[in-house]
């Protein structure tokens, strides 16, 4: 404990005569009109501190004007030396005081003067906004100590004045306090902002491993069934040829044995992954995890979404294909997340779904009009990085755009987010299928004509 003690009285007796440091915080930004009014308010104080020490019996014009420019000066340095000014501050009281016959001099103005009054409190200040609370109180005190030391042994009668101490006193407490109040304020708020963007950072890298997690659980099931598949059709494959040499019964025997090796090392990874009784997995009625929906499902997910109130369009441009797993199941996430969107935003409104077939991939267009009735606008702090604003003020929490992005882009695909000139919203994705050309670009425009231009095949509407 008086270790401890002691190492807090060296740091403190550091910090008082710390006379190089320089601040660490740097002061709120000023216009020039404030930064000239207090050129002119330095200015004047020092004439006026010098102009009433002139008049003072036994002081020179000449030392008044000195000792006017001890007063300003330590305000000009509070901004870049708090602890040097302080001192000299203290210096400047010191000698004013002692100028000329103190035992004339009017004690309505020592022995501070009015003007040096409003020199000391902004070098307090200075101090208290740079300065931690410790070091603020300590310079309290010494400058109650040092003004008391002067009034005691003046000339004058001690018992019947105490000339301006007092109010030194009371005013620097109240600056002091005062500027420790709002320093401390604006810290917290930008403790609260650093907070508030790690909040955002968090959530939103929470968001893209949740995702990238349902992702690679899809990816899980995908694998797995191919494998499956594989390792039965190796086991299968010598009984379909009479007599097949030893060579091929041990070459489909490797290869079903590299199948089910690779099956039981992919679940050991990632079955982590599909934890039991996990918020948002799909089972049948078996309680069995269900299949992977597909865009075959698509007419399915459409007519929840109208149950729910809302006029969905839907329109197929191109002949519908067999298309990959992973193209599927992404296709499918992204019109199903969409469309939630629309409802949650958006409800009530017209929405439009087109799909479009093409040569290299397949290309999906969601979009809803503007919302017809302002909708609730979420909490402040949860609007993400990836967030979006809807049409009438509604703050959406961003999840749904993120998710969607993270899963086009880890199958190489494009999708592009944002409001319409109508304002509503539109989501435009393109997913290139594995037989795309390698010179073909990438691009969504191209894979969602507008409907009725030119295609290979008749668009075809569901009303």
């Amino acid at each position: 404990m008086r270790a401890r003690a002691r190492r807090q009285g060296i740091a403190l007796w550091d910090e008082l005569f710390d006379l190089r440091g320089v601040p660490e915080r740097p002061l709120p930004p000023i216009g020039d009109r404030v930064r000239w009014l207090f050129w002119l308010a330095v200015v004047v104080i020092g004439a006026t501190h010098g102009g009433v020490l002139a008049g003072c019996p036994g002081v020179s014009g000449g030392l008044g004007a000195a000792l006017g420019v001890t007063v300003a000066v330590p305000v000009l340095l509070a901004a870049s030396r708090p602890m040097l000014a302080w001192w000299m501050s203290l210096g400047a009281m010191l000698a004013s005081s002692l100028a000329g016959d103190v035992a004339a001099r009017d004690h309505a103005q020592w022995p501070w003067t009015v003007s040096g009054l409003f020199a000391q409190f902004l070098v307090s200040a200075y101090v208290a906004y740079f300065k931690r609370p410790t070091v603020v109180v300590a310079t309290w005190a010494v400058t109650g100590l040092l003004g008391t030391a002067v009034v005691r042994n003046a000339p004058a009668d001690p018992n019947t004045s105490w000339g301006t101490l007092p109010v030194l006193l009371l005013g620097t407490a109240t600056v002091m306090t005062v500027v420790l109040a709002l320093r401390g304020r604006a810290e917290a708020r930008r403790e609260l902002a650093v907070q508030s963007d790690l909040t955002t950072t968090e959530r939103d890298r929470r968001t893209l491993l949740e995702e990238r997690a349902r992702i690679a659980r899809e990816l899980h099931d995908v694998v797995a069934h191919h494998m499956s598949v594989i390792a039965i059709q190796a086991e299968a494959a010598p009984y379909r040829v009479t007599d097949p040499p030893p060579e091929l019964v041990k070459s489909f025997a490797t290869i079903r044995t590299n199948a089910v090796d690779a099956l039981a090392e992919l679940r050991r990874v990632l079955g982590l992954l599909r934890a039991d009784g996990e918020s948002g997995a799909e089972v049948d009625g078996h309680g069995r995890p269900a299949p992977q929906p597909t865009l075959a499902r698509l007419p399915d997910l459409v007519e929840n979404v109208r149950a729910a109130g809302m006029e969905v369009e839907t329109v197929t441009v191109g002949a519908p294909r067999e298309l990959s797993v992973g193209v599927d199941v992404s296709a499918y996430r992204i019109a199903q997340e969409a469309l939630s969107n629309a409802l949650r935003h958006a409800p009530g409104t017209r929405v439009r779904v087109e799909v479009a077939y093409v040569t290299t991939g397949i290309g999906l267009r969601v979009h809803n009009e503007p919302p017809r009735e302002p909708v609730p606008v979420a909490p402040l702090g949860s609007v993400g990085s990836a967030g979006w604003v809807g049409s009438a003020g509604s703050v959406g929490s961003g999840h749904g755009v993120l998710g969607m992005r993270e899963r086009a882009g880890m199958i190489g695909g494009t999708l592009k987010a944002g409001f319409t000139a109508d304002g509503g919203f539109e989501v435009e994705v393109f997913l290139p299928s594995a037989d795309r050309p390698q010179d073909e670009p990438l691009d969504g425009r191209r894979a969602v004509p507008p409907a009725g231009g030119p295609t290979d095949h008749p668009p075809s509407k569901e009303p």
